[in-house]
């Protein structure tokens, strides 16, 4: 037969250029459910895993290399990832699962890893990980009864619940990794699952999840990729899933990684039956024609299993809800976002200013006069990695950009936290007017109160919008309540902590700054003022 030289295209809508199609068929014929219930029957994977497992597999329809490197499956507690990554594992291991050209129909085919190193990535030294023992069922106890054809000659597997590592009858093998063992080996990996990412919180946990990743990239043939999944994180604990979902919410992540999440939508309210099992349903997909959803509903009611809302919603609704002494709710500050109208030059507006030297972020905002709309005009954030070495903030560009967003706009005033920019402020004030820059200091607790609770309670009113930042969204799922006396302030999850929230304070200061020229007689059509902008 001829080969073609290239893919030839779709043959049916939505089909993409992948081996997950071949992948899926080995699966299905030679795979079984894993521990469980419903163990060794036959599988019948919905429609949503299917096509979690083809895009998986996408491959670039020139190069025929993986279009990504990682994949991130995002489900509520009981939507089967681990046996869906333990599935997966067992065909990295036995099954054409790499490019291997194109066949007589242009469509891609495929070709087993050449002495597969798999890594099922465990938590505990004392634990093997879901992942592995529905590997080690699949490839041991049923596999070999069932297709020795295919698992006869795998060795290291005589009972699923005590195996550590499976050898594969033609090199290569599958190990339940510790965080120890990662740190001993040079790593040749084929492919790695981080299963339930979210309790990746210990630094020990997130180092493993990062040298094994680096160790990828030690064998170009292979092809090499990581499976992460995961269940919705606690807010502030800096988890690998954390971090993950963070930045891909950022649109920080790279584009080679696949983030298939999946989180409730609207308000969370488990006083509201019909509303919470439509949120159940909408998450569970396909799965909730076969799970028991009055059952999910009252676990999440039950405070012996779910001790409050927040633990209910990450678990069963894949959604991260900040603490109890969160300062805002994220839902709130996610409903409240309005990306529509941008600030228009020649637009009336108050600003914030909050200035740091090199560690936290400085931020200068803007709110709207004629509806106090939150803008950032600049966040100036510490980089990432080694680019954060030795890094300040770029004190004359932000002095410049406060002189250019009076040259743009038409600011009523600008209240600025003097600490480490007094002389900055006092030279801005002499330029640009002592009655519209003016210091205002944070560190009043009675004013800081007031300024916060005023920002706080029309968002939570409803009555206040902002545009929908990234960053500043982040900074405010960031801070929690300081209470200090009958004063509710802000503050980190704790003192070292590298998560900002800057951005509360700024928005705060320009919100206030509104509502004190307004107090001060603003009128919508204010008189223009001469600035000088050098």
């Amino acid at each position: 037969m001829t080969k073609h030289s290239r893919w030839a295209g779709s043959l049916f809508d939505g089909h993409i250029c992948s081996v997950g199609y071949e992948v899926l068929d080995w699966i299905h014929e030679y795979e079984c459910h894993g521990v469980g219930d419903i163990q060794g029957l036959p599988l019948d994977l919905d429609d949503e895993m299917r096509e979690h497992i083809i895009k998986c597999y996408e491959i670039d329809p020139i190069t025929g290399r993986r279009v990504f490197n990682e994949a991130v499956l995002s489900r509520p507690k009981g939507r089967a990832k681990s046996e869906l990554a333990a599935l997966i594992v067992v065909a990295e291991a036995f099954a054409p699962t790499r490019f291997d050209g194109w066949g007589a129909d242009g469509q891609p085919v495929a070709r087993p890893v050449r002495s597969p190193l798999i890594k099922c990535l465990a938590t505990e030294e004392s634990q093997a990980g879901n992942t592995f023992s529905n590997v080690a069922f699949i490839a041991g106890e049923w596999g070999q009864d069932m297709h020795p054809e295919i698992y006869g000659g795998a060795g290291g597997v005589r009972r699923y619940q005590s195996a550590s590592a499976i050898y594969l009858p033609d090199g290569g093998e599958i190990r339940a990794c510790t965080s120890g063992a990662a740190s001993k080996d040079g790593g040749l990996e084929t492919h790695i699952v981080a299963d339930e990412t979210h309790l990746y919180v210990l630094p020990e946990l997130r180092s493993m999840y990062a040298t094994t990743a680096r160790n990828m990239g030690k064998r170009k043939d292979a092809d090499a990729w990581m499976h992460q999944t995961s269940t919705a994180y606690r807010p502030g604990e800096m988890s690998v899933f954390e971090t993950t979902l963070t930045m891909w919410r950022k649109g920080e992540l790279p584009e080679a990684v696949f983030m298939n999440h999946k989180e409730a939508t609207g308000k969370i309210d488990l006083e509201d039956k019909p509303r919470t099992m439509k949120q159940l349903r909408e998450v569970y997909g396909a799965a909730s024609e076969w799970i028991d959803m009055d059952r999910k509903y009252r676990d999440m009611r039950d405070i012996r299993i779910c001790p409050d809302e927040e633990t209910a919603a990450r678990y069963f609704l894949n959604r991260p809800m900040s603490s109890k002494d969160a300062w805002i709710a994220d839902d709130i500050v996610k409903r409240q976002a309005d990306s529509a109208e941008p600030l228009e030059p020649g637009t009336a507006i108050a600003l914030g200013f909050d200035g740091s030297l090199n560690d936290d972020s400085t931020v200068l905002f803007a709110s709207r006069m004629s509806d106090g709309k939150i803008f950032p005009i600049e966040i100036w954030a510490k980089p990432e990695g080694p680019a954060g070495n030795w890094w300040e903030v770029p004190r004359s560009d932000v002095l410049a950009k406060i002189r250019q967003t009076f040259a743009t706009y038409d600011v009523t005033r600008l209240y600025a936290d003097p600490h480490e920019w007094r002389s900055d402020i006092d030279k801005l004030a002499e330029d640009l007017g002592e009655e519209r820059v003016l210091s205002w200091a944070t560190t009043r607790d009675v004013a800081m109160g007031a300024a916060l609770d005023r920002l706080r309670t029309d968002l939570m009113n409803g009555s206040l919008i902002h545009s929908g930042d990234p960053v500043m969204m982040e900074h405010f799922s960031n801070a929690y309540v300081r209470n200090k006396g009958i004063h509710r302030l802000v503050r980190k999850e704790h003192p070292k902590s590298e998560r900002k929230i800057d951005s509360v304070i700024g928005a705060t200061l320009a919100y206030e700054a509104r509502a004190d020229s307004i107090s001060a007689g603003w009128t919508s059509a204010p008189k223009r003022r001469r600035v000088i902008v050098s």
